[in-house]
Parts: structure tokens; sequence; C-alpha cells
């Protein structure tokens, strides 16, 4: 295709994704790198128009095979919020909101197979993991929370019994604090090539 003017050729896609790239993905690095566990909140609520981007980031990880069985619950409000605090030891913060990475596992067993039961999991801390990038970039601190038991959430939040709860996420703007947050060990993270114990 032949374009007579240099900005059409620059408003193409393809010009965008190969050239433009670079700025793209220093945003995204850079976001990655400020990500760190928070786990002192401001008591300031956190505007619709921030949740709804925070779960649209969630909406944009992968599903095994595309199907519709994870799902996200937003909650606010300050009873509720306490009710999962007091049943989730990990759960140490106090957070204006949380949300909640949910499966329906009929829908992912019946849909994809019995590996959907485990696999699941890897789909949920893929949202997740959104949710955490997004809110980093918006400013907000974020932390990655597990319960250990099924049968007191699923009453608190009105799930039916063939719901799991998969991440618990609270979010909200940073308290500051003067301890510094634990990096990761040098043993942890180790990258190999070809095979375990060849060093890349």
């Amino acid at each position: 295709m032949y374009f007579q003017r240099r900005e059409d050729w620059k408003n193409t896609l393809f010009y965008k994704a190969r050239f433009q790239s670079t700025v793209q993905k220093l945003e995204t690095f850079e976001a990655l790198a400020k990500r760190k566990t928070c786990r002192d909140y401001a008591k300031v609520p956190i505007a619709r128009e921030l949740v709804e981007k925070l779960i649209y980031a969630g909406s944009r990880a992968p599903t095994a095979c595309n199907m519709p069985y994870r799902h996200f619950l937003v909650v606010d409000d300050p009873r509720v919020i306490k009710s999962i605090r007091q049943l989730s030891p990990s759960l140490l913060a106090d957070p204006p909101l949380l949300i909640i990475v949910i499966v329906d596992l009929i829908v992912a067993i019946e849909q994809t197979g019995p590996l959907a039961e485990f696999s699941s999991y890897v789909d949920s801390g893929a949202a997740g993991e959104n949710i955490l990038i997004a809110a980093t970039d918006m400013g907000l601190g974020s932390q990655f929370t597990m319960i250990p038991v099924m049968a007191g959430i699923r009453e608190i939040l009105e799930l039916p019994d063939n719901f799991r709860v998969d991440l618990i996420i609270p979010i909200g703007y940073r308290v500051p604090v003067k301890k510094l947050g634990v990096k990761a060990q040098k043993s942890a993270n180790s990258v190999f090539h070809n095979k375990y114990g060849e060093m890349y």
C-alpha cells in the first residue's frame, strides 16, 4: 500500500506496534518496578471510576479456553471487610476496598475438563497480577492474600457452594511508612537455560 503523506503511514497499526512500542514497554516496566506489597491504607474511599479500571485490568487476563468461569466481587462495606478480616489471617490490612477473585467451579470443570479445578488458580493469579499492576499505575497500594476456609467466606459473601474464593486483594491509598518493603531473596526467581542447573 502506498501512502502519500508520512502522517498516514504513522497512523497505521503496524507503525504504532513496530515503532512506538518502546514507549509502552517503558510504562509497563516502570509499573512493575514500582509495585510493592502494601499493608497500610488511608481511610479514603476509592472512586468508582478507578475501581472499574481495576476490574477491567483483571478481566483482560486469560482463562482456559476463554470460558467465563472467573468473576470479581467488589467489597467496600466496612462491616463486610471487617468480617472477612476476622476469617483471613493473611489479611492484616484494613483497606477501604477489597477486590475478590472468585471462580465458578461447575462452569470451569464442565467447559474445560477436570484439570480446571487447578488451572483456574493460574487464571485467578493472572487476573490478580493485572489488578496489582494497574493499581500501582494509578498510585494505589495493593496486596495478594488468600483465605484457607471457604465455608465462612461463602456465608459472608452469600456465594453458592460451587464458587471458590481464590484471591482477596486489598486496595487503597498508601499510608507512608518508614519501613521499606522486603525484597525478594537472592535465591528466588532463578533463571535457567535449556535445563535445570544451567544458569541463563
